[in-house]
């Protein structure tokens, strides 16, 4: 197939696209050689803006023809998991079922891999998803559009993938291809900035610091249970982690606004 245009930049953004959403692209039309997704990696908060700004849009249009809020932003959730094909919420679930079950490593790696949910998982999902719903529901009360609240907690859970693969070591029972390598400084500080740029412009500074440290508190967190029960981080613990986050991260922004001052 011919080669009609080649830019690192937009070859970066597609590849990202591809791994994090069902967005179909024609990766042949735009390059010969695969994606790589580690050089990409500056562009994922841009990502997960894109998700939730399509997903959030939708939500908004159901708000203004004076559909529940509880309606609206289900609806824009539901979207959102349309468009990513579930990736963060099977992290999640995978995570919960291996990590609750417990035992060696071996064995949880093999739990993780089993296609069925199991009591963990289920009870994990269920609950992210009705904390990323009351989340929602509550920065929308608080006068939030669903398209802001969306494309700033879905930037924060990929930012923090970067995070937890440059600050722990992958597990040998990660797959290849299944986990990005190291991600240069320059890269990672490009995305810190695609992600932090805006957000003043739209939440108080001591919001997003207080999202901000919950978020590193989870990714700590995360990195360090995977040592001990898997000698290192997964896919499966990537995604669990970037679900995770984009709730902390609004956790601290409501619980902030919600303060008496």
């Amino acid at each position: 197939m011919k080669i009609l245009f080649q830019n690192k930049y937009l070859l970066d953004f597609l590849a990202a696209i591809m791994f994090f959403t069902r967005i179909p692209i024609n990766w042949q039309f735009f390059s010969n050689k695969p994606p790589d997704l580690t050089k990409a990696a500056w562009c994922f908060p841009l990502i997960g803006s894109v998700i939730g700004i399509i997903s959030g849009i939708l939500g908004d249009i159901f708000l203004l023809f004076n559909l529940p809020i509880f309606l609206s932003c289900t609806i824009a959730i539901t979207l959102s998991v349309i468009l990513t094909g579930a990736f963060h919420e099977d992290g999640l679930a995978d995570m919960a079922d291996g990590f609750g079950a417990g035992g060696s490593p071996a064995k949880i790696n093999k739990i993780m891999h089993d296609s069925r949910l199991g009591t963990y998982g289920t009870v994990a999902l269920t609950l992210g998803l009705l904390i990323r719903l009351g989340l929602v529901v509550g920065l929308v009360e608080l006068g939030y559009s669903i398209t802001v609240i969306l494309a700033f907690s879905f930037a924060s859970g990929k930012l923090s993938i970067i995070f937890i693969r440059n600050f722990f070591n992958v597990s040998t029972f990660s797959k290849t291809g299944s986990i990005i390598e190291n991600v240069s400084t320059k890269n990672w500080l490009v995305a810190i900035i695609i992600w932090f740029a805006p957000l003043p412009f739209v939440f108080p500074f001591w919001g997003i610091l207080f999202g901000f440290i919950l978020n590193f508190c989870v990714i700590f967190i995360i990195g360090k249970m995977s040592q001990i029960k898997l000698n290192g981080i997964t896919g499966d613990v990537l995604g669990a982690t970037a679900f995770t986050t984009e709730l902390v991260f609004l956790l601290g922004l409501i619980i902030y606004l919600q303060l008496p001052f």
